[in-house]
């Protein structure tokens, strides 16, 4: 029965429906359950490091339920975006239950589009998966993030290669910025290296494909809802980019993989990722919190990550960090005394 609860997950785009089809205070009960209520739960539950048996992970893996879960999400993904065009389409809504909708519809692309597109695109040899992958990634405007994120970030990890690795004393806003700007042109590179070393024409370079469908999709938003829905649903792109590059951010902030004397670094390793146990983010976020296990064997299935006892713990669950990424006055202080505990446990 414990598989059962990723559905779990279908609360957040519940939610979104929820807020689209309310107006008011009311708006905003969906905003304030994910920003405030996760949050703080998570700081009063116990976390739960249990890992599965050598019995059970055979179990799971052959279990089909843990990919319907994925599959399911994708149709009602799409129609909750449908349902947010239609809603924003309206002339007459209010100003705040257009931010209520923006500021929710953003997190769905960040929390669901783009955390089940990953998931779904680390299956590189599974074409089924890699088209839902991309039907989500779309719809974040993030196609380029499954080349970036399996060729680049998960070999650069905890290096300065990774623009996805945070150092120290980075501020979130220019992290971000530097993350996906950056990531963008490098995935340019990263499909050229691979098209000149099979010999083949650089014309097959797929972020030709991904860039012509990001056009496409605002052409037909434009078309289907006109040009204000377009701007709109760019701007509610762009905050659920946010959402991905604050998980980005934290999952990996001051930790540095060492440099051998052959000039190589070495292999990434448990305390590389800095990991939460707390169920709640957990199960919404599909086990992305077991982050250094997921960095050790990035194509286990979710429903198998481990919880490893070297792996450097965050002093808060996902969503808490997820937010307090927003504000480097408070992330910066809590994540230095976070460092220094575990400088020191090493130093020991």
């Amino acid at each position: 029965m414990a598989k059962f609860k990723y559905f779990s997950a279908f609360i957040i785009p519940l939610f979104g429906l929820f807020t689209f089809n309310t107006t008011g205070l009311a708006a905003y009960i969906g905003i304030f359950s994910l920003y405030v209520i996760v949050p703080l739960a998570e700081n009063f539950l116990p976390s739960n490091t249990y890992n599965l048996s050598t019995v059970e992970k055979e179990l799971a893996n052959e279990n089909f339920f843990y990919d319907l879960v994925l599959y399911l999400s994708v149709p009602l993904h799409l129609f909750v975006v449908y349902e947010f065009l239609i809603t924003v389409s309206d002339t007459s809504i209010p100003l705040s239950d257009l931010i209520a909708c923006i500021l929710f519809m953003g997190t769905i692309l960040g929390v669901n589009g783009i955390n089940i597109g990953h998931e779904l695109g680390h299956k590189t040899d599974h074409k089924f998966k890699q088209f839902l992958a991309h039907i989500l990634l779309l719809t974040a405007i993030q196609n380029h993030f499954m080349t970036y994120h399996n060729s680049g970030h998960h070999r650069d990890v905890a290096t300065p290669n990774d623009l996805t690795s945070a150092k120290e004393g980075d501020i979130f806003y220019w992290f971000a910025l530097r993350s996906q700007i950056g990531g963008y042109f490098k995935t340019w590179r990263l499909e050229a290296q691979r098209l000149q070393s099979q010999e083949k024409s650089l014309l097959l370079n797929p972020m030709i494909l991904f860039t012509s469908l990001t056009v496409f999709l605002f052409v037909g938003i434009n078309f289907f809802f006109g040009v204000n829905v377009a701007v709109i649903y760019f701007i509610t792109a762009v905050y659920g980019i946010s959402v991905l590059e604050a998980q980005n951010y934290f999952s990996h902030y001051g930790l540095r993989r060492k440099m051998k004397a052959n000039g190589r670094y070495e292999r990434v390793k448990q305390e590389h990722s800095w990991n939460s146990d707390h169920i709640i983010g957990r199960v919404l976020l599909f086990e992305l919190t077991r982050h250094s296990d997921h960095h050790h064997s990035g194509a286990k299935p979710f429903q198998v990550l481990e919880s490893k006892d070297d792996s450097p713990t965050l002093p808060y669950g996902y969503p808490a960090m997820l937010m307090l990424s927003y504000f480097p006055f408070l992330f910066k202080p809590i994540m230095k005394k976070r460092l220094d505990y575990y400088r020191n446990k090493t130093a020991a």
